[in-house]
This record gives C-alpha cells, sequence and structure tokens, in this order.
C-alpha cells in the first residue's frame, strides 16, 4: 500500500527504496486505482526515499501523468534526488514533468 497524504485537492504520495521492473508495476496499479477508484485528480510524488528509478519507474509516471491530464488531472514531482535527477535529465523527460525542489514548493504550485 502506498503512503499517502490529502492535502486539499492534492494527494501527496511517498514513494521509497528502488522504483525498479519488480516495484513499479505495482505502484503504477495502486496510483491507477487511486485516480479510477477514488477520483484523485492531482496527484505529487514525493521521491525523496527513490534511491533508484528504472525505465519502468519512468514508464509508470509517464502512465500516470497522461492518465491525469485525460482527467484534467496534474502529476508533479518533489524532493527527487540528485541521483535520480540526472537520469531524468538524461534521457530529457525534465520537460515532461513539473519538478518541484520540494513538497511545499509543489502544493503551492
Amino acid at each position: 500500500m502506498l503512503k499517502t497524504k490529502k492535502v486539499n485537492d492534492k494527494l501527496i504520495v511517498y514513494l521509497e527504496g528502488r522504483l525498479d521492473v519488480t516495484v513499479a508495476t505495482e505502484v503504477e496499479e495502486q496510483l491507477i486505482k487511486l485516480i479510477d477508484e477514488d477520483g484523485e485528480r492531482h496527484i505529487i510524488l514525493n521521491l525523496d526515499q527513490v534511491e533508484y528509478m528504472s525505465s519502468s519507474g519512468f514508464r509508470a509516471c509517464i502512465a500516470i501523468l497522461r492518465k491525469l491530464k485525460q482527467r484534467d488531472g496534474s502529476l508533479k514531482l518533489s524532493n527527487i534526488r540528485a541521483s535520480v535527477k540526472r537520469i531524468f535529465d538524461v534521457i530529457e523527460l525534465t520537460s515532461l514533468f513539473d519538478i518541484y525542489d520540494d513538497e511545499t514548493a509543489a502544493l503551492n504550485a
């Protein structure tokens, strides 16, 4: 189960560990359930505790972003570690996502 916190109309999801092929699909399924069944439209992924993200993790983020955009929602990423942020930069995904230094900035944006 994902660790979450609701702040007004935004759902903050706290991910941790390695977002790789063994975890990414499960995380994606849980996020889709929150969108489809609970009606969440604005999600902030707090990645402070994510130490590694594989292509499966990026694919899951892109899938969630697309699903939320179909519902006029938003996906924001916050607290990305430098090592994970470098991967975002290398594969040129920083322009695809709204990325914030911290959770407060993501909430206020």
